[in-house]
C-alpha cells in the first residue's frame, strides 16, 4: 500500500466463522493462537448434544427466592436417571468402541 497508513485502525477480537459444518468461535483476548471453540454440525450427533445439555440442565441445583437451594424430589432422580440411561444408550449407537468390556467368569458349558 502506497501513501499514509490508517491511525484509526480497529482490531476485532472476538467474532464467529460459520462453515457449511461447524461453526468456529475466536476471542483473541481468551486465546490468541486461534479458535476456543469448534461447534462441529452434524445431524448424527444433534439427538446426543440435546440429550446431554438436558441432563446438565437437571444436574444444575435449583435455588429458592431466598437463596436457598431447593429439594431433589424424587421424580428429578427418576427423571435425571432415564435420561442419563438415554444419553448413553445413544452415545454406545454412536461409539461401540467406548462400550464398557463385561468382566467376571464366563458361564460353563454343560454338555448334556
Amino acid at each position: 500500500m502506497r501513501g499514509r497508513p490508517k491511525e484509526n485502525i480497529e482490531i476485532r477480537k472476538k467474532y464467529i466463522m460459520e462453515f457449511d459444518d461447524s461453526i468456529w468461535y475466536y476471542d483473541l483476548d481468551k486465546f490468541p493462537n486461534g479458535p476456543y471453540l469448534v461447534e462441529i454440525i452434524d445431524p448424527k450427533f444433534d439427538k446426543i448434544e440435546k440429550l446431554y445439555n438436558k441432563l446438565e440442565r437437571l444436574q444444575t441445583p435449583k435455588f429458592h427466592e431466598n437463596g436457598r437451594k431447593k429439594r431433589t424430589t424424587k421424580v428429578n432422580k427418576i427423571k435425571m436417571e432415564t435420561v442419563e440411561k438415554t444419553y448413553w444408550k445413544e452415545h454406545y449407537k454412536l461409539f461401540p468402541e467406548d462400550k464398557p468390556k463385561k468382566r467376571g467368569r464366563k458361564a460353563k458349558k454343560t454338555n448334556v
